[in-house]
């Protein structure tokens, strides 16, 4: 699961009446450790005006919550997960719990928390398929789809130029063909960054991309251009070209990286350790 814990705390009587865990047999945090904790800073943060707090982060993870005039709902995820993914999602939990114990809660009847446990099934429907994975096999795979995509654009550019230019003016035609192929690069940044998973691995499917595409300005500058006058020109069109295929390029993969980042969430990792701990667990069980 990509959220690693959730709590749901009565912000009146201070009290956790909903606690749940991805993997059970790590319920080792007591939750009213973490309900003094969560109302504490709430009331720290009212008072001391930090109204936009709803995360306490570490390295890896951090402990995001969100309120409403009854409760407190809190959860442990990545520190890289999309800020208002988070707050969509929890706020969502609590308008689900909400309306499935609305009797419950309407009554006042919270002290006693053993009803609300059918609420795991909620929790884990919500939180399925949530995830996303972001390594180096999907930027690998956003380069790869994102030389596609390049390629499919030169193609189609070198494919369309030469009737394009019988119809209108040559400068014409390179105007139009070029800003083709820049919106073509776009569009294989931004391919490359949804397969990535994030802005920052996005926008490196993005520029590691465009690479082949110095060879390709040279050799087409080279051969087509014959105007350009010299091999120092022929570079610096080159290298411009290059340069402005990389920027389209960055561009789409940190959109496209944007849009998987504020959807999916980065997946939980288990440790090597937590592994074995599971697997000895499941021994002594048998």
């Amino acid at each position: 699961m990509a959220i690693e814990n959730v709590w749901i705390i009565d912000s009146s009587s201070g009290i956790c009446i909903f606690d749940w865990y991805a993997r059970p047999r790590e319920k080792n945090i007591d939750e009213q450790l973490v309900s003094g904790l969560l109302i504490a800073f709430k009331n720290f943060s009212s008072e001391a005006g930090l109204v936009d707090i709803s995360a306490i982060e570490g390295i890896d993870k951090k402990l995001a919550y969100q309120t409403d005039d009854q409760f407190i709902i809190a959860g442990v995820c990545h520190t890289k997960d999309y800020e208002s993914l988070v707050d969509k999602t929890f706020l969502d939990l609590l308008k689900q719990f909400r309306r499935k114990y609305k009797d419950l809660l309407d009554s006042g009847l919270t002290t006693d928390v053993s009803p609300f446990r059918t609420f795991d099934e909620d929790v884990v429907k919500t939180l399925t398929d949530t995830s996303s994975s972001r390594n180096i096999i999907t930027m690998t795979t956003g380069i790869i789809v994102s030389l596609l995509v390049a390629g499919l654009t030169f193609f189609g550019y070198f494919v369309a130029i030469g009737p394009l230019q019988g119809v209108v003016d040559h400068g014409v035609a390179n105007i139009i063909g070029l800003i083709l192929l820049l919106i073509g690069m776009m569009l294989a940044g931004f391919a490359g960054g949804l397969v990535a998973g994030d802005r920052k691995l996005g926008i490196f499917a993005g520029v590691l991309s465009t690479l082949p595409i110095l060879g390709l300005m040279i050799g087409f500058f080279n051969t087509s251009w014959g105007d350009v006058g010299g091999i120092t020109s022929i570079v610096f069109y080159s290298l411009l070209y290059f340069l402005l295929f990389g920027a389209m390029a960055s561009l789409g993969g940190m959109l496209g990286g944007y849009i998987k980042e504020s959807r999916f969430f980065f997946p939980a990792e288990e440790s090597d350790e937590d592994d074995d701990e599971e697997n000895e667990d499941d021994e002594e069980y048998e």
